[in-house]
């Protein structure tokens, strides 16, 4: 038995995405620890259910603070030396990176799970250059890296993060949980659903305004944005977004904590992004049967097959964007053809026990 510490700088991503890893891990004989920052008491519940601890382990994800987060380094180091574990595995930027620096310093072993590149690598500049210099040390002690779309991998490798090709393992996202996400009967009418943080990142500003020209020729057409405001980088503020539902371009719903019962109101799922590792809001609704919209970027393209289980657009195309909306809008029948395809997607490529097991036997094959 090995013991292992899950380390994570956004704590509802251990229940979202990583639960079916820890479980399976649990289920393996091994003791599993997962760190996370607190404010989402509700996450402690699940992993003991799935035979894990819970301990609350603060970060500041939003914002670079040299010194802060040195001290978050050093407070690394203190839970590697109480815990003793055999493995340390990162999630998130921060702990990716600031995880790989401690886990060398103590001689833990370690590995990061990278779920999509962020938008600092994604702009040449200084502070690429900063953030990649930080990562490849990281990644020069960790035993794998995880990713989850070519283009990241390909990058990690040109950028010289991590030199041993062999180090890098490619998943199929975190998979998808099939039992929790169930195929659900599709709603008659044409409802469109954006489950997201508020960030222009995430393609919020041409969603709400491909929503005004979709209600405008469609009436009948909801537009649902289900998502938290974040309060980082790239933030679209709540007031504007609150202003979009004022106008009836979209029906903005808040921050939902079970998301399951909203797909079953949704019959297309939709994520205008610039970039993704693999999306997990699309994962759930292929899974629930929904047909979705997506851009045609890294980490999306590669969940969808186009004019089968959905379209694909341009990014930063909000009129096309709402061409796509309006062409499902007018044609029941496809959304339910295009869902049915999404399912079956889902469960041939997207099975997150199936990911689990592919991760722990990579896990624990390279650290032996």
């Amino acid at each position: 038995m090995s013991r292992v510490i899950v380390l994570t700088g956004f704590t509802p991503g251990l229940i979202y995405h990583r639960l079916p890893l820890i479980r399976a891990m649990v289920q393996r004989g091994h003791d599993v620890l997962a760190a996370g920052p607190p404010g989402d008491d509700w996450v402690e519940a699940p992993l003991k259910a799935a035979g894990a601890r819970f301990t609350e382990f603060a970060v500041d994800r939003n914002h670079v603070r040299m010194c802060d987060d040195l001290r978050y380094v050093s407070r690394i180091r203190r839970l590697l030396r109480a815990e003793s574990p055999d493995l340390l595995l990162c999630s998130t930027v921060k702990p990716n990176i600031y995880g790989g620096w401690a886990a060398r310093a103590e001689g833990v072993r370690s590995a990061a799970m990278v779920t999509g590149l962020g938008a600092v690598f994604m702009r040449p500049g200084v502070r690429r250059a900063i953030a990649i210099r930080m990562l490849r040390r990281a990644c020069r002690h960790h035993d794998v890296v995880f990713v989850q779309n070519e283009p990241d991998r390909d990058d990690l490798l040109r950028w010289g993060v991590v030199k041993d090709a062999s180090k890098v393992a490619m998943t199929a996202g975190s998979g998808i949980d099939l039992a929790a996400f169930p195929e659900l009967p599709l709603p008659d009418a044409p409802v469109f659903l954006m489950l997201s943080r508020l960030l222009a990142a995430k393609g919020v500003r041409e969603y709400i305004a491909a929503g005004a020209i979709v209600r405008a020729a469609c009436p009948q057409a909801r537009v649902l944005l289900a998502g938290a405001a974040d309060g980082g980088p790239g933030s679209v503020p709540l007031t504007e977004v609150q202003a979009a539902h004022d106008r009836g371009s979209i029906t903005y719903l808040g921050h939902v904590e079970d998301v399951r019962e909203l797909l079953g109101e949704a019959s297309v799922c939709v994520l205008p992004s610039y970039h993704e590792g693999t999306p997990h809001s699309l994962l759930e609704g292929m899974a629930s049967g929904r047909a979705t919209i997506t851009t045609d970027v890294r980490g999306c393209r590669e969940v969808a097959i186009p004019g089968d289980t959905g379209l694909i657009v341009p990014v930063k195309d909000a009129a096309t964007l709402a061409n796509a909306m309006l062409t499902l809008a007018e044609d029941g029948p496809r959304r339910a053809a295009m869902g049915r395809a999404g399912r079956a997607l889902a469960e041939s490529r997207f099975d997150a026990e199936a990911v689990a097991r592919d991760m722990i036997d990579t896990l624990f094959g390279a650290i032996g």
